[in-house]
């Protein structure tokens, strides 16, 4: 779209953006099957974590990958700075503790998540992927796991073969759940975190695009606001078309045999908890209170998280918002939607590595930031909101 078409009314079109973004995800409700009963016939002694996702999910930073660069070990990834702390990093670990706590049956947790994962690389183009194309139109599908196939970096849990993190994660549903290990450990929650690199590769093309000169702000709003205010309906549909055929796939995964079912071993629908990681903005007001370092970003933000909440409550999944954090705002990243602009300075700078100037020191001398993801701490406020939002 034009720079030059659209804009006689930015204000009407923001609110029309939420009414789609809300319509659109209403819509995939007839993607969905009867999920049946969820009840458990008896709590199993021991249980099983999955944690899935992004490098949110992996526990990933710029400044932890710069230190272990080149060999990238993922135990590395797993240790809170400064090096020897003791302190565990990451979303799926903080959380696994958290868990541990609650319930000392929680005794097994698997991290399949894949730093730089989009939507599309996460079902991936195998057979997976070509059967979600062919039942949902619109489903996108790529080459998996570029961290792993492409640049040969090693996982917290390896896929097999060539599959995807969505064909590992069917393939531990089906090992877990079934037989004799669905009375042994089986998996009782399930995280995701999905989309965050969908959305980064849209502020890309736009921050491309501005620089082309195709967006001039004569709507009165920032150029690359103009840009992203008008992409990001399709942008929205896209990325929920994906997310709704991942947990499609996942609940379906016996009945229509996902993960390459043997004749005979059909699989499993996973009727268990699923709780969906949403998205903060870390482009928000790093250093000046209501001063956003991406103009309106938090107003997007907030859009994509209301579609994304729509889409995945029609599968039965719990939404944990780590932006607002309805169920504690202490643990909003960014407090501005709240009506508390004054905090997310302070937040964005502790919570993720926005504001890191530090460059690495095994002699590569990299820069550690400015960095999305977030602090050792910012992890544990995940999981935190994770606990307020969808329980232990």
């Amino acid at each position: 779209m034009q720079a030059t078409h659209g804009f006689a009314d930015l204000v009407r079109l923001r609110t029309r953006v939420i009414g789609y973004a809300i319509a659109f995800a209403l819509a995939l409700s007839a993607l969905v099957l009867a999920l049946g009963s969820t009840a458990r016939a008896a709590e199993p002694k021991h249980k099983t974590y999955l944690g899935s996702g992004t490098s949110i999910a992996f526990g990933y930073s710029q400044e932890l990958f710069n230190e272990n660069f080149p060999t990238e070990n993922p135990e590395a990834f797993e240790e809170a700075l400064p090096a020897g702390s003791g302190k565990p990093n990451g979303v799926v670990l903080d959380y696994f503790n958290l868990l541990q706590a609650s319930n000392p049956g929680w005794t097994r947790q698997i991290n399949d998540g894949c730093p730089g994962e989009t939507s599309a690389s996460y079902i991936g183009n195998g057979q997976t992927g070509k059967i979600l194309e062919k039942i949902i139109a619109g489903t996108h599908t790529a080459a998996p796991c570029a961290y792993k196939y492409v640049n040969n970096f090693g996982l917290h849990h390896e896929y097999k073969g060539e599959e995807s993190q969505l064909e590992s994660v069917l393939e531990s549903i089906r090992n877990e759940n079934s037989g004799k290990n669905a009375t042994k450990h089986p998996i009782q929650i399930l995280t995701l975190d999905l989309g965050a690199n969908d959305l980064l590769a849209a502020v890309k093309k736009c921050e491309k695009e501005v620089a082309e000169g195709i967006w001039t702000g004569a709507s009165g709003e920032p150029p690359i606001t103009e840009c992203e205010i008008v992409s990001l309906p399709a942008v929205i549909g896209a990325l929920n078309h994906n997310i709704a055929a991942v947990l499609f796939a996942i609940r379906q995964g016996g009945s229509l045999c996902f993960a390459d079912c043997d004749e005979g071993d059909q699989g499993v629908n996973y009727l268990g908890r699923i709780s969906f990681g949403g998205f903060y903005n870390p482009f928000g007001s790093v250093i000046t209170p209501g001063v956003e370092i991406n103009p309106g970003s938090n107003f997007l933000d907030f859009v994509v998280n209301i579609a994304t909440k729509a889409t995945v409550s029609k599968f039965g999944v719990c939404y944990a918002n780590p932006q607002s954090a309805p169920g504690n705002h202490a643990l909003a990243f960014n407090p501005l939607i709240n009506g508390e602009p004054a905090l997310e300075p302070g937040r964005l700078q502790a919570w993720t590595n926005m504001a890191n100037t530090t460059t690495a020191k095994n002699g590569n001398k990299a820069a550690n930031g400015p960095d999305i993801h977030p602090t050792p701490l910012g992890y544990e406020i995940l999981a935190q909101g994770y606990a307020a939002e969808c329980g232990v």
